[in-house]
């Protein structure tokens, strides 16, 4: 087949418009490209993935989370220049991959491409001090697969718009990055472009779309259920040059997996790093609820790209951009002059964002199997939180802390496992409670959204508190978090010369959850046996009128609730009843009632 033909079919997506808009995923938490660097801004745009977002985004790294088999997690993000909406159009892309070598590394060096040092290690680990042997540099896609991007032909039925390639041939040059710069080992063009014609390490969650007619082609065409082909030979990327080249035109299985969800996007105002108005997300950060795949897994990242598109040019359809309109012949030119009404007018366009992709990924998670106790179609849901340290202007464009889901209606019998997870460099003049840089939290009941303080009395005035737990063991704990070395406020006085600033920074102070040796706590997975709507806050981080840190639980017992086919047996049964009752009635009346009864029959 004609490279041409191959190359236009597969590049019908991903044509971008020509804004500056950034995606930030806050939970699970975003890297940015962040480690452990406690700068304002990230220390280095180019150490695993392009993200093409603003360096003061993500979230530093903080130890591991893990999510059970089946369990569900709300993934959260908030996208700069809309979505689902008139202005602008769009896709979301959801996808992960896990690999024994994928890993977030220890320094914020780009791992270098190079066979002989990409896998150095490193002892103790700096993240930790743990005395083993980790990797130095941090890797989401391996180094193979880079070396092969490197030698791939580009694919050149590509739209570049008037951009100049000047004569770059590699899949690490793309119209949006034609100098071919390299960010970890991540493929540039496999980046850009979705879905990927050649093999990639990623699995699909899901494609959320501003047009339902385009979900048949996402899904068909993921390598979920679709194989992929690859040259024998690198430098070639379609099969007729591969075979005249000497090669094997091979081929990759699909993942063997369902084909990724694909739903409508949520709606999100433009220059707007805000929350969504769509029916089911109102208020509430752009969302979509991932089941964690059923095979436990190390050493897994979460990728979401937020993609663009313009209506200056077609990038769908029958008849869509492509290396037809390159060139002089391209639609949009840089910085183009046009004219209005006699007047001329330079445009912002930029063509090598004319059309544009952004990304940010997660740190490092596990998939681990579910207990043993708990049946394979039990529901768990995952409870975390999400943001940082700060105040609202100081985070930005994070956001502040606060419960992931921030409501959840579920029913007794089912499980929620509460885990978090922070980092203890955040930047050192960031507002917050207790010890600086620090990210803790708990959890602690509350009598009702409105309030301010926990209760663990069972009546306070005429609220009544129902606990979320059974025992106030579990209660307890899910507030103290397992702290360590605590004083009291005489000791604290004593020990700080009733200096209050040291009292608040003092690491012995559990009071601000300060002895909580690690910001990870794992609170296990609780099985709700309680009916009732149970709110809770953070005792350290909700501060009324500078930030909110409260979520609410909605538990119900639908097993008091009847069957559809019950419901109708019993309506069937009241109908029969009230008709019983009416001739009864009559019987009675008639017979109380001869006269009335006669005349009534003969009338009629």
């Amino acid at each position: 087949m004609n490279k041409f033909v191959v190359c236009a079919l597969v590049a019908l997506v991903f044509l971008m418009g020509s804004v500056v808009a950034d995606v930030y995923m806050h939970f699970p938490r975003g890297s940015n490209n962040r480690l452990n660097e406690n700068g304002v801004n990230r220390d280095n745009a180019n150490r695993l993935f392009d993200s093409q977002n603003n360096g003061k985004g993500g979230y530093c790294w903080g130890p591991p989370t893990y999510y059970y088999t089946g369990s569900k997690v709300m993934i959260e993000w908030t996208n700069q220049h809309a979505c689902h909406n008139p202005l602008v159009l769009c896709e979301i892309v959801l996808q992960y991959m896990c690999g024994t070598t994928v890993r977030d590394g220890t320094v914020t060096t780009t791992i270098p491409d190079d066979a002989n040092t990409y896998n150095q290690k490193v002892t103790p680990d700096p993240l930790t001090g743990e005395n083993k042997a980790v990797y130095k540099y941090g890797m989401n896609e391996d180094y193979q697969y880079y070396q092969d991007c490197k030698a791939r032909e580009r694919n050149k039925g590509l739209f570049t718009a008037d951009q100049n390639m000047n004569g770059r041939n590699s899949a690490r040059h793309t119209r949006q990055d034609n100098n071919g710069n390299r960010y970890g080992f991540e493929c540039p063009e496999e980046r850009d472009y979705y879905p990927y014609w050649h093999p990639s390490p990623w699995k699909d969650i899901a494609i959320l779309v501003n047009n339902m007619t385009m979900c048949s082609y996402f899904q068909r065409e993921s390598q979920n259920v679709k194989a992929k082909n690859f040259c024998s030979d690198a430098q070639f990327n379609n099969k007729a040059s591969c075979e005249n080249g000497g090669g094997t035109w091979e081929t990759k299985p699909s993942w063997g997996i369902d084909p990724p969800v694909c739903e409508e996007a949520q709606f999100t105002r433009d220059n707007h790093l805000g929350n969504s108005v769509t029916k089911f997300h109102q208020g509430y950060a752009s969302s979509f609820n991932w089941t964690i795949p059923d095979q436990a897994m190390n050493n897994c990242v979460l990728r979401l790209r937020y993609n663009i598109s313009t209506a200056d040019y077609e990038g769908w359809n029958t008849v869509f951009a492509d290396a037809r309109l390159n060139g002089d012949k391209s639609p949009v030119k840089q910085y183009e002059t046009v004219q209005y009404f006699g007047k001329n007018y330079t445009l912002a366009i930029n063509t090598d964002q004319f059309g544009r992709t952004f990304q940010d990924r997660s740190h490092i998670f596990h998939i681990r199997q579910r207990p043993s106790h708990i049946d394979d179609d039990a529901v768990i849901w995952n409870i975390g939180v999400r943001g940082k340290r700060g105040n609202i202007v100081q985070v930005y464009p994070a956001v502040e802390y606060d419960f992931v889901p921030g409501r959840l209606h579920l029913e007794v019998g089912d499980y929620v496992h509460f885990q978090w997870t922070g980092c203890d460099t955040n930047p050192a003049g960031n507002d917050g409670e207790g010890t600086r840089q620090t990210d803790r939290s708990n959890v602690a009941q509350m009598l009702g959204p409105a309030f301010n303080k926990p209760s663990d009395v069972p009546l306070v005035n005429r609220f009544k508190l129902t606990r979320m737990f059974d025992d106030t063991d579990t209660q307890a704990r899910m507030a103290f978090i397992d702290q360590v070395n605590c004083l009291s406020m005489a000791e604290l006085r004593a020990a700080n010369n009733n200096n209050d600033n040291d009292v608040e920074q003092d690491v012995r102070n559990c009071m601000k959850l300060n002895g909580a040796p690690t910001p990870y706590f794992d609170g296990g997975v609780l099985r709700l046996n309680n009916t009732g709507t149970f709110h809770y806050m953070s005792t350290r981080n909700n501060n009324f009128s500078n930030r909110s840190q409260k979520a609410t639980l909605v538990v119900t017992d639908d097993s008091s609730t009847l069957p559809l086919w019950a419901v109708g047996a019993v309506g069937v049964g009241v109908v029969a009843f009230a008709a019983a009752a009416v001739v009864a009635g009559l019987t009675l009346y008639a017979k109380s009632h001869p006269a009335a009864f006669a005349a009534t029959a003969a009338a009629v």
